[in-house]
């Protein structure tokens, strides 16, 4: 039978638009509005991966301690009048949490070198905290010794204590509070865990307050991210413990855009610059 050229040359055309047409789809391809990012992509949001925290975590460090790295065996009176601030994100003797702490760690390990100061945190803890804006006892009385012992102490309980604690009195608070006023953007609740740490969950919350209209109920997030961060300044002015531009590195990240907070990025605490890249050390608490 004799076969017609134009019919041979219709049924190639015709295979060759099905095979592209459903021929599977590679590991190349991404989502069009670039939700996602290629797992080689050293750069990608870290609201989109629990790199998040870790993100937050290292600004947070870069204020408390100067490096991006938490330091779990820091101890230092910085003559803040909140006692001797210690540990990843500056616990203190007389702010509560310190104690909060010693005791947990206690509890994971109770003979350890930091036990035997409960009971002069039992007693700071009792007296009044009118000092720091009314957030702090300076005592350090029957604490002589400490600073040493916490920069002596190579328990990896201590550790995990600390991140327990992190984890109960500030990071998850702050994230709640975040959730509560809308915040989508990780810049926001960097922000907002950081405030947190600096001035205790319930001041954040007067702060959060005193800002008005949030993003739940209508407020454009940066806008409001602007307000919380005026607000911050008059308080650290107000407060004159010499950290007064600790917002500098927010400011800088938010007129940036770079509200996502895509890694990795430049952060500045104290006119110093740190790269923030989300490879937090926490060992088993890794994420």
């Amino acid at each position: 039978m004799k076969i017609n050229k134009y019919l041979i040359w219709f049924l190639a055309l015709f295979l060759f638009v099905v095979g592209v047409t459903f021929m599977p789809k590679g590991d190349t391809e991404y989502p069009s509005n670039n939700s996602e990012y290629p797992s080689n992509n050293t750069e990608y949001p870290s609201n989109n991966t629990s790199n998040m925290k870790n993100v937050i975590l290292q600004m947070t460090s870069t204020l408390e301690n100067s490096d991006t790295q938490l330091h779990f065996n820091y101890a230092e009176n910085l003559g803040d009048e909140r006692g001797i601030t210690f540990g990843c994100i500056g616990f203190c003797t007389g702010t509560y949490d310190g104690n909060i702490l010693i005791k947990h760690y206690t509890e994971l390990n109770p003979d350890n070198t930091l036990a035997k100061y409960i009971p002069a945190l039992d007693k700071i803890d009792t007296g009044p905290h009118d000092a720091a804006d009314g957030d702090g006892n300076p005592g350090v009385e029957g604490l002589s010794g400490f600073i040493q012992d916490v920069n002596s102490c190579d328990d990896p309980l201590f550790k995990n204590a600390q991140i327990d604690k992190l984890d109960e009195l500030y990071y998850n608070p702050a994230m709640e509070i975040a959730d509560s006023i809308g915040a989508k953007n990780p810049l926001t609740k960097a922000f907002i865990y950081d405030m947190c740490v600096r001035h205790g969950v319930d001041q954040t919350e007067d702060i959060i307050k005193d800002a008005g209209t949030t993003p739940k109920q209508g407020t454009d997030e940066n806008t409001y991210l602007q307000k919380l961060i005026s607000l911050r300044d008059a308080k650290l002015k107000q407060e004159g413990i010499e950290d007064v531009n600790r917002n500098q590195g927010y400011k800088k990240l938010l007129n940036s855009g770079n509200v996502d907070l895509k890694t990795p990025f430049t952060f500045v605490a104290y006119g110093d610059s740190f790269t923030i890249d989300g490879k937090l050390d926490l060992g088993e608490y890794q994420q």
